[in-house]
């Protein structure tokens, strides 16, 4: 029996701060905190409708469609939000350098040069040589910028990987779109030909006084209901392709696609195959990315905090003053070494409502955090339900086709031998047309529900796709 299982308000925010702390914890503690975060995943229930067995990473290729994977691999390569993704990644890491680079000595090397004139007296002076200031940081202003920088590094390797994850999915699902599309779209044309042909046998029935002019309207209702529903699909068909263009990095115009006839029957009865679900969901880049811009926050928090006080520094030079040609003497080197403490006391109303409203963004992140873990949770748990149910769907419209089309061919045999009316043949044919189609929408619904299952439960497997 498939059940859900809903946690409490209170375990949920203890687990939250306790993968918090997991940032900032080590040894033992750090060991404790990242037990208590399988010990919640795994107590959440994902039914039976998930199988490890055959597990694999490159789950769409398990679909068996080359043209499937050569579009999934070129959306990878391809993709431009990736693209934009990996040069934000190495931003981050770029400042994140910067940020580290804080700790050593700044300066650098300094030539000056005057000459003034006044009262018919003529002064020159010049130095040449090396400034440098160090501070020190005994407060941890900028050890806590660079963990907010190491923090925003993480976030955006998080970033890629659930990007990664949405190309893969979204190239997967508007694929299998398009080719459920096409198959409905070859139904409604089988269905025109046939209503088509049907029509010129009434018209001559008709014509010859064995059938009414309401047998052959029923008829041409019937057929352009039938041809009404083409210019939906076709929209829905470059919708598709538009979708599928974006992801690849291409125009509408340049993706180019074939109908795979058997692909959405070979492809039903596969089991949705993933390694330990509960931690796929854990490993959730949405759930990391929250957990870094907590961290961020918190660091920036402890930035904050570190401003109100004092600033040490040390601070020199290092040259030569008022070189005269080669002629240098021990008389023209000079040096500085000046400490320093700035401590901005009437900025302190200022510095301190900084601080707190850091805070408020630290507590706002939290919850944001805390928000993002039940809403995983909620939508691993969804995909499951909507897969389970849209198989039910499928199951059923199936067996109503089946009836549908049984009728059909009763009523025709029926009608041939004359115990039937051609309305009441027109009526089942009808049923059968209807059956068919709900039967290629709840294929379709089946196979995205797979798909949109696969992309709930995605911490494991996108990460293998980025480097």
């Amino acid at each position: 029996m498939f059940k859900l299982n809903v946690r409490s308000s209170a375990k949920l925010s203890a687990l939250t701060l306790a993968l918090t702390l997991a940032g900032c914890a080590s040894g033992p503690h750090l060991a404790e905190k990242s037990l208590a975060q399988s010990a919640f995943f795994a107590g959440q229930n994902y039914a039976d409708e998930l199988n490890e067995s055959g597990a694999s990473n490159q789950w769409w290729q398990s679909y068996q469609s080359p043209q499937l994977d050569a579009l999934v691999k070129q959306g990878l390569e391809s993709n431009r939000n990736l693209q934009a993704a990996q040069q934000r990644l190495q931003a981050a890491m770029q400042q994140l350098g910067y940020e580290e680079a804080q700790h050593l000595p700044q300066g650098g090397l300094q030539v000056e040069s005057s000459r003034e004139s006044a009262a018919n007296s003529i002064d020159a002076s010049a130095n040449a040589g090396a400034n440098f200031s160090w501070q020190f940081d005994l407060f941890g202003r900028i050890a806590a910028l660079i963990k907010a920088a190491e923090a925003n590094s993480f976030q955006a390797q998080e970033q890629k990987t659930q990007l990664a994850a949405e190309v893969v999915s979204g190239v997967t699902r508007s694929f299998f779109e398009w080719q459920g599309n096409q198959l409905k779209l070859q139904i409604v044309n089988q269905q025109i030909a046939a209503l088509t042909e049907s029509i010129s046998v009434l018209q001559a029935r008709v014509d010859e006084g064995f059938a009414s002019k309401l047998d052959i309207n029923r008829t041409y209702a019937q057929l352009n209901q039938q041809k009404t529903l083409l210019p939906q699909i076709e929209t829905a068909l470059y919708r598709n392709q538009a979708t599928l263009a974006v992801l690849l990095g291409q125009t509408p115009s340049q993706v180019q696609l074939s109908f795979e006839t058997d692909l959405l029957n070979n492809n039903l009865i596969q089991p949705v195959t993933l390694n330990q679900p509960e931690k796929a969901v854990s490993l959730r880049p949405e759930i990391s990315i929250a957990r870094y811009k907590l961290l961020q926050q918190s660091a920036l928090a402890d930035a904050a905090d570190a401003a109100l006080y004092p600033d040490i520094s040390i601070s020199g030079f290092v040259g030569l003053i008022n070189p005269i040609g080669n002629n240098l003497s021990k008389n023209d080197d000079g040096w500085s070494l000046t400490p320093q403490l700035n401590w901005s006391i009437l900025s302190w109303p200022a510095l301190k409502a900084q601080a707190k409203a850091q805070s408020s963004l630290t507590q706002a992140a939290f919850l944001d955090y805390e928000n993002t873990i039940i809403s995983v949770i909620a939508e691993s748990q969804t995909a499951l339900v909507n897969m389970k149910q849209s198989k039910n769907l499928h199951e059923f419209a199936n067996q109503r086709l089946l009836h549908a089309e049984a009728a059909h061919l009763q009523a025709k045999a029926m009608y041939e031998e004359g115990q039937m009316p051609y309305l009441d043949l027109l009526s089942a044919r009808q049923d059968a047309l209807v059956a068919k189609q709900a039967s290629v929408d709840a294929k379709v619904a089946f196979m995205l529900a797979k798909i949109s299952t696969y992309k709930a439960f995605s911490g494991g497997w996108s990460r293998t796709l980025v480097q």
